[in-house]
């Protein structure tokens, strides 16, 4: 069997340009024309684009695509607005134009780039609405991304790979809707661009868990986190961390117990307490690990997924992330919030692997466990231990956990200041933790 010839940007650019059957519009605003650019410089665009746009002022864009109540451009429904307005405009001007055969798209982006002299968040919405077959009803793929490279330039060059790479994957894999995912980063990397949410919708996608597609964004390292709300849906993170300080326990959640709620409980009582803050300004977030998954090549995230919903419908908030160490999760939620407060619910086994030097290996060189603490209380960040009982009945508590002779000095200055704290359970809920 001939293997497939991998196709760079410009090939699938070109490739889509000679198809006579797609045939669309483009509408982008911020990081300039760099997605339609591709397919300019690709050569033969005329036989793909019927028009391509930018509306920068928001006059403009208001007058073209409605009005914003939220007064923000780089969000989904400036998206979703100007998608439904660049696909209605298609096909009712051009349609009667084309061949019977024809398919017709709208590619649309809001970005906001890194910007001269400012330290904004540098990230974007992009989509395509488009018939997967001539005369079908429209589909629809919806992306939120964050650019990491550190010039304007550059930050478009990637949108501009990723726009190509999105519309090439939405006519070619649509059916293989693993593909469609995996191949969204061909001639990018996740120190360029990543992924934090994606959307499917409409005929091409009628038997797709929107839920399965997300958690890959992770497994197939497009992205290192995404997020589910309280119903269960896939939920852009900064949208819903939005002002928010957050209390996390990890864990497996295999399954969810009481145990667990108790913590969550007692966690989130001894955090608003001891931080000063109300409730209704926390968000609690269960967190889970691809590790796993990622170290194994496993493409088996159904269980996750079961997780994942079981755990929403009980009232909380869902992340699957990357990240092996506490620290990297600590300086994710307070990257784009510095005033962000962090909490950490642990059990006494986790406080015992955090001060396992094995837990640092491959960090040996840039400091291991004193970089990797440093890093997670340089933001705050405070570390809430629930009890656990031994075999025998015993309780260890945060004050009796017996940490290596080496780090007692510096687990004291912890708790002196606070950095770790005790939790108090549900007597009914204290006994050994299953492993997790």
């Amino acid at each position: 069997m001939e293997q497939e010839v991998k196709l760079n940007t410009r090939h699938k650019a070109l490739h889509i340009n000679l198809d006579h059957k797609i045939y669309g519009s483009f509408a982008e605003i911020g990081a300039g024309q760099e997605v339609a650019r591709q397919f300019f410089r690709a050569g033969g665009a005329s036989g793909t684009i019927a028009r391509s746009l930018s509306a920068y002022d928001m006059q403009e864009s208001d007058a073209i695509y409605g009005v914003e109540k939220s007064g923000r451009y780089v969000a989904r429904p400036r998206l979703e607005s100007m998608l439904e307005t660049e696909f209605s405009l298609t096909v009712e001007r051009i349609s009667s134009h084309r061949p019977p055969d024809t398919t017709f798209f709208a590619f649309a982006n809001t970005v906001a780039a890194k910007a001269y002299k400012s330290k904004r968040d540098s990230h974007g919405w992009l989509g395509i609405k488009y018939q997967h077959q001539a005369g079908a009803a429209p589909s629809k793929i919806v992306l939120h991304v964050r650019m990491l490279d550190d010039d304007n330039k550059d930050q478009q060059a990637a949108l501009g790979i990723l726009g190509v790479n999105l519309i090439y994957a939405a006519f070619n894999y649509w059916s293989t809707p693993k593909t469609l995912i995996d191949t969204l980063f061909e001639d990018l990397n996740l120190s360029r661009i990543e992924i934090d949410f994606v959307d499917f919708a409409g005929p091409a996608f009628e038997s797709l868990s929107n839920s399965q597609m997300n958690i890959r964004l992770v497994t197939s390292q497009l992205g290192t986190v995404v997020m589910f709300g309280t119903d269960g849906n896939p939920a852009e993170p900064s949208d819903t961390l939005y002002k928010k300080h957050v209390v996390v326990l990890r864990g497996k959640f295999r399954p969810f117990l009481d145990l667990h709620a108790d913590m969550i409980a007692r966690g989130m009582a001894s955090f608003t307490e001891s931080m000063g803050i109300k409730s209704e300004d926390v968000l609690c977030i269960c967190e889970m690990n691809t590790s796993k998954y990622i170290a194994d090549g496993s493409d088996d995230i159904s269980d996750m997924e079961e997780r994942i919903q079981r755990i929403t419908h009980l009232g909380f908030n869902v992340l699957v992330s990357s990240f092996y160490r506490y620290f990297r999760l600590s300086e994710y939620f307070t990257r784009y919030d510095p005033n962000r407060k962090v909490g950490f619910i642990l059990s006494v086994e986790n406080i015992l692997t955090i001060f396992d030097d094995k837990y640092y290996d491959g960090m040996e060189g840039k400091g291991g466990m004193l970089e990797a603490m440093g890093k997670l209380f340089a933001s705050g960040a405070q570390l809430m231990v629930y009890p656990v009982m031994t075999a025998d009945g015993a309780v260890i508590t945060a004050d009796t956990v017996m940490v290596p002779d080496k780090y007692k000095f510096l687990y004291k200055h912890l708790t002196y200041n606070r950095r770790v704290v005790g939790l108090f359970p549900n007597a009914e809920c204290l006994t050994p933790l299953p492993s997790r």
